[in-house]
């Protein structure tokens, strides 16, 4: 697994602190949106005025990066501020442990009241991971320990597909009448409860009360693609920034994860021009929606007196390739599916409408809120982001990790973000370099040669300086094995409960 990595430098000491000297946090989180698709991050035809108003009054990260681009891994990194494969949750049927440290525990030990309003995706026993609360519990994907979960503990060795079917893989991106009316998401997020109880807890806040961390996590913009007609009729027969009529693949990760979402199945349907509008649509009208939601949070804020006091922070788990190269979905290492927004607004900041160029990811967000909270931090594997937000400071010259061993791949899968470039491992199998700054859309390989040789070789061991892929895929199929085993006991144990 990792190797031994030196220790956060934050170490404040923790002090009794008044109410009104506290900072509260808000935190909000998408699921499955790429900042290609936000007004502030460029995008002339996407309708986000509640963020874009966000990004102007705080800092936004141009280069912030998820380290695994799949929910149930990026999120367990994202709230222990360490790697997927130090705390072996791997894929989304992995078991998040309950003896691991989070954010939630830093908090609470600073007296914060710690809630997550919405989805987490936390697989097994543990729902609270050190939060004092969780609201909404019922529109998460995991509620408690399940065997049934380990059906999707993917095996590298046999399985090639999703096994539930091309359905809500690929063609959950095609125009089919069963999402007509098929609000799943939008249900979760406003009808049944998340946004709800979100405005129902912020609204029992003063300024007067105890300081709280309050993460509104929503399932919107993820798949499968439905929103009310108001919110995208503003595009629709609007000139949207489509994909191009192309399938584009460029390694062995590709082909394997093309696989296991069905592309194949759908490839005649997904790239036609009918579908990919409706695809279109139908995704900004639900980012459309979800900014909308992002400005009631806001609003319930300022309307309780509490702006002067609240830090709001805005990212999301991983992006979405949206059709991009042929491709749905997100496991992917381009940079639709890595990178992410992330956007702090500090009261009384005197930073405002800064955009950084520093490379950053979801594992600073623990050791960030940290330091915004002024109290100590556990080991972890980020740096608090707190520098870049309140002076003009670098970072230096750093590398960002990005890995990926979950389902329809066959190897661990690693991605380097170093400079102007980006490195691909698959254990094994591959190796890819791309100049990002050059070469945005990742069209073009980079030969293996010269000067191009020398940047693989320094990405190359400084990644195999932090990681050990051999014991990450002993670690891995291990996993699989037994998850299997136990899901394929429980299912053979469901005959003593059936009744006549």
């Amino acid at each position: 697994m990792q190797k031994i990595f030196k220790k956060q430098a934050l170490k404040t000491k923790q002090i009794s602190k008044k109410k009104s000297d506290s900072m509260n946090i808000l935190f909000v989180m998408a699921d499955s949106l790429s900042p290609h698709d936000l007004g502030c991050y460029g995008n002339s035809c996407a309708l986000t005025p509640n963020i874009d108003k966000l990004a102007k009054s705080g800092v936004l990260f141009n280069r912030a990066y998820c380290n695994s681009p799949l929910s149930a891994p990026s999120r367990a990194s994202m709230v222990t501020g360490r790697y997927c494969s130090e705390l072996n949750v791997f894929d989304n049927a992995n078991e998040f442990r309950g003896d691991i440290p989070t954010i939630g525990n830093v908090l609470q030990l600073a007296n914060y009241e710690t809630v997550i309003c919405g989805k987490m995706h936390f697989i097994g026993y543990d729902q609270y991971h050190g939060f004092n609360q969780r609201l909404a519990l019922e529109t998460d994907y995991s509620q408690s320990y399940d065997p049934n979960a380990f059906r999707f503990a993917y095996d590298w060795e046999r399985n090639g597909r999703n096994p539930d079917g091309p359905i809500y893989m690929a063609g959950s991106y095609v125009a089919l009448p069963r999402w007509d009316n098929h609000p799943v998401n939008g249900h979760y997020d406003r009808d049944q409860t998340i946004h709800q109880k979100a405005l129902e807890y912020l609204s029992e806040k003063d300024a007067n009360s105890d300081p709280f961390f309050c993460c509104v996590s929503y399932h919107t913009p993820h798949n499968p693609f439905w929103i009310p007609e108001k919110y995208k009729s503003s595009f629709r027969g609007k000139q949207l920034p489509f994909p191009e009529n192309a399938i584009s693949t460029h390694g062995i990760m590709d082909d394997w994860l093309n696989e296991f979402h069905h592309v194949i199945d759908c490839r005649d349907q997904l790239m036609q021009k009918e579908s990919i509008r409706w695809l279109y649509e139908t995704y900004y009208g639900m980012v459309n929606y979800l900014d909308c939601l992002i400005g009631e949070l806001v609003a319930a804020i300022d309307r309780q007196g509490l702006r002067d006091n609240t830090v709001i922070v805005f990212a999301s788990d991983h992006g979405d390739m949206l059709c991009h190269r042929g491709m749905v979905q997100k496991r992917y290492f381009y940079e639709r599916s890595v990178r992410v927004p992330l956007i702090f607004v500090l009261p009384h900041q005197l930073r405002r409408g800064v955009r950084s160029d520093e490379l950053v990811s979801l594992l600073d967000i623990t050791p960030t809120f940290a330091e915004l909270v002024k109290t100590s931090c556990y080991d972890v594997r980020g740096n608090s982001l707190v520098p870049l937000m309140t002076s003009v400071y670098s970072m230096g010259d750093r590398m960002i990790f990005c890995e990926y061993h979950g389902e329809g791949v066959h190897a661990p899968c690693f991605m380097v973000r170093h400079g102007d470039y980006k490195y691909i491992y698959v254990d094994g199998y591959e190796e890819r370099l791309y100049n990002v700054a050059d070469d945005p859309q990742e069209l073009h390989l980079l030969s293996c040669q010269g000067r191009n040789k020398s940047i693989m070789h320094a990405m190359k061991k400084e990644l195999l300086s932090q990681f050990d892929p051999h014991q990450i895929a002993i670690s891995a199929r291990q996993s699989q094995h037994d998850r299997q085993f136990i899901f394929n006991s429980w299912q053979a144990s469901q005959k003593w409960f059936k009744k006549d």
